[in-house]
């Protein structure tokens, strides 16, 4: 066994110092961290060549000598080399979790004698009509950042980022199958990567597929999706009409690119077995939140012919049918698509007068639920009520918040956008606004707001009805990266028109008012006017609930540490990730991590709670749990001795408004909705989202040195008293509300 400062590992063969012939060889072995370490791959060095290695098979008797537990030892590699005559020195390096490759053993193999023939690596595989688009639609976009580099230049940097090898590993016999996601370039939305293929057993039923594409946790896929259309290929094996898989592996930023998938799969007997490899070039989901730049057809055709161009130079072919064509053609009709004008719509009822207090307001929700969004809508309908307004709450889905708007008087109506959702074309959606709009009364009101891109069903039709429209947009997003082909493109259209038609869009932060406002861009009437929170109200609260009794509701003993997670379970959340730095921290600080203990609140009966149960089961953490949601919240804030908003994408989030004003000290994601209120090292600590070791870090660095936190949380009071308290914000809010209602300009 060799051993390094931070490794145990073995070449076990050809064992080092062997006398091999030149030509091909594989180097079998295994590598194991030391505690705290952490390895997510493999790769050789020889003779300036860098060799990529299959990494990751499990190994029950490291895993008994390494005492893991649950855990399999995914540790055994193999690695395909060419040794050169002569005495080849080499070295074995390590993939860390930090995404640094490094030096773990050196070899040494004495080489000479015959030299076999050459053996020709086989090409890369063809590429399909997925892996194709997927890669010119990048550099389409690419243009937006780079205006001034070629289209050539974009597109061979593209191509040479680019695995060679994409499927490293097929599934082994008796497995059969074949992976369709990743594609060879792949976007990570939210830190998650898309797996969709077909596998299965010859002979017997495979219990559980799993995925992981760093190893340091296996993550579910849903295994036995319908695929008739495998069965004429495989008639002699029942399984195959039940063997398409699907699911998301989470990928930790910092690791470099190519990143590489694993898939495992779980037989009866609790065997492990891998069963696929295959690497894609991931980028991050932000690239395509943005528009394409103006466009031509001359310059689709030439990034299309230098895209073709530089797969060609790199070695690659790509399969010529109709898909293909229907993709291109796809990408040249949407990238080279004119801006749309939005329609015009009918007159307000009432002309433009002098500003009043609103009488009558229409406010518009896609659902009542414990979210941020529909709680943002809350307060405004709460403080619109105190003013004098009378309220109508139309909302698409019924939800626990439907008490308390009627606890400010509010009348709740329901309506089903169902069908707009569900139409497939620009007729049948507006038909299905138009529905709406008939048994609703849009004009019953001296304003209609709307909350979230997601109610444009109802700018469309209170603009139909010819009411004036304040819409609020809290989505750091656009609505095409939103919906994601979810919906019909006619859908997506209507919701960008609707950014246009509302006479004011309100957003509570500046980064999210530069994804929709702007050259090039929708919103016409762009205004910021900030979130905010009800500073009064925490402090009476708090005054009500001592800090001691709720630790103690916690079950907290003296010494302890409590972490809380507040949010709804979700992927824009990055539960997953903050559970997998947990797990870091857990194991890189074992003394500290004993005496803390991190709560998740926000927990649903849906199916990502249920991707993020089987990942916590299988991280095995003893210290952290998931809590329902519930309306009691500020006690998770109060109790706490760190808050953590993990979050990729946030607008003004109310759980940083929240920590901050009850004094808590802060981790959050460092994007910029976050950013704007609580500043890195002013008045929160912020990291990288789903940078799993920088999470790792930074929480071992507050919870071990708490007199750090506790300053940057004096100023976030500080701050939240001064910029973000309700008695100042919401006003702004109630005058902006007036001068739409009353035709006036807004800025």
């Amino acid at each position: 066994m060799h051993e390094t400062a931070f490794s145990f590992s073995h070449l076990e063969s050809p064992a080092p110092g062997a006398a091999l012939p030149p030509g091909a060889h594989v180097l079998r072995g295994w590598v194991w961290p030391k505690p705290g370490g952490h390895f997510a791959n493999v790769r050789a060095r020889v003779a300036g060549r860098v060799f990529a290695g299959i990494h990751g098979r499990p190994r029950a008797d490291l895993a008994a000598h390494f005492q893991t537990g649950r855990r399999p030892a995914l540790a055994e590699f193999s690695i395909p080399v060419e040794l050169p005559p002569g005495t080849i020195e080499g070295t074995l390096e390590a993939l860390e979790i930090e995404g640094r490759w490094t030096v773990f053993q050196a070899f040494t193999y004495h080489v000479a004698g015959r030299t076999a023939p050459a053996v020709e690596p086989p090409p890369p595989r063809p590429l399909r009509w997925h892996d194709f688009g997927r890669g010119l639609d990048f550099l389409l976009r690419a243009r937006r950042t780079r205006p001034e580099t070629s289209w050539v230049k974009l597109a061979v940097e593209l191509a040479a980022d680019l695995p060679v090898g994409q499927d490293q590993l097929y599934p082994p016999d008796p497995f059969i199958g074949h992976a369709d996601e990743p594609a060879l370039v792949n976007r990570s939305r939210f830190g998650l990567l898309p797996v969709v293929g077909y596998l299965f057993h010859k002979t017997e039923p495979i219990k559980r597929l799993w995925g992981t594409a760093d190893l340091q946790a296996l993550q579910p896929l849903t295994l036995g999706r319908a695929t008739a259309n495998i069965v004429p290929h495989f008639p002699q094996y029942p399984a195959a009409g039940t063997s398409g898989y699907e699911g998301y592996v989470d990928v930790p930023p910092q690791l470099p690119n190519p990143v590489t998938l694993r898939l495992y799969a779980e037989m009866g007997d609790g065997s492990l077995h891998l069963v696929q490899v295959r690497t894609t070039r991931r980028h991050d989901a932000e690239e395509e939140k943005h528009p394409y730049p103006p466009l031509t057809a001359e310059d689709f055709t030439a990034a299309l012919t230098a895209w073709q161009s530089a797969l060609r130079v790199r070695g690659f072919s790509v399969t010529q049918d109709a898909e293909l064509k229907t993709e291109i053609e796809r990408l040249r009709a949407v990238a080279t698509r004119p801006a749309a004008t939005p329609r015009t719509p009918p007159p307000a009822l009432v002309p433009a007068r002098s500003m009043q207090p609103l009488k009558r307001v229409i406010l518009a929700s896609h659902n009542l639920n414990l979210e941020g969004a529909p709680l943002f809508l809350l307060d405004l309908a709460c403080h619109l009520a105190t003013d004098g307004a009378a309220l109508t709450v139309v909302s698409a889905a019924d939800g626990p918040l439907r008490e308390r708007f009627a606890a400010c008087g509010a009348k709740i109506v329901i309506v089903d956008a169902g069908p707009v959702f569900r139409a497939g074309s620009a007729t049948a959606a507006e038909a299905a606004i138009a529905a709406i709009g008939r048994v609703f009364d849009f004009t019953a009101a001296d304003l209609v707001i709307t909350n979230t891109f997601t109610t444009f069903w109802a700018v469309q039709a209170a603009k139909a009805a010819g009411q004036r429209v304040l819409s609020y947009i809290h989505e750091s997003t656009s609505p095409a990266a939103f919906y994601g082909g979810s919906v019909h493109p006619a859908v997506v259209a209507l919701a960008d028109e609707a950014l246009a038609l509302a006479d004011a869009v309100s957003f509570t932060s500046d980064a999210t008012r530069r994804y929709h406002a702007g050259p090039g861009r929708p919103v016409k009437t762009a205004v910021l006017t900030p979130g905010w929170v009800d500073v009064r109200a925490i402090d009476a609260w708090r005054a009500a609930h001592p800090r001691e009794a709720l630790q103690a509701s916690f079950g907290l003993k003296p010494g302890e540490l409590l972490v809380t997670n507040v949010g709804t379970v979700c992927d824009r959340k990055a539960q997953v990730s903050f559970a997998r730095s947990v797990d870091l921290f857990n194991r890189r600080h074992p003394d500290l991590a004993a005496r803390t203990k991190f709560v998740l609140l926000g927990g649903r009966q849906a199916p990502f709670d249920d991707f993020l149960r089987e990942i916590l089961a299988n991280l095995a953490l003893p210290n952290l749990v998931v809590h329902p949601e519930s309306p009691d919240f500020l006690g998770y804030y109060a109790a706490a001795d760190l808050t953590a908003c993990s979050s990729y994408e946030e607008s003004s989030p109310r759980v940083v408004f929240e920590a901050m004003a009850c004094g808590t000290p802060l981790l959050a994601s460092d994007i910029p909705g976050i950013s704007e209120i609580a500043r890195d090292g002013v008045e929160a600590t912020l990291v990288p989202p789903g940078h799993t070791t920088a999470w790792a870090d930074a929480l071992a660095k507050l919870l071990g040195n708490p007199a750090i936190g506790r300053e940057l949380a004096v100023h976030a009071r500080a701050r939240i008293e001064s910029h973000f308290a309700a008695d100042l914000v919401l006003p702004r809010h109630t005058a902006l509300a007036c001068a739409v209602a009353a035709g006036q300009p807004v800025s």
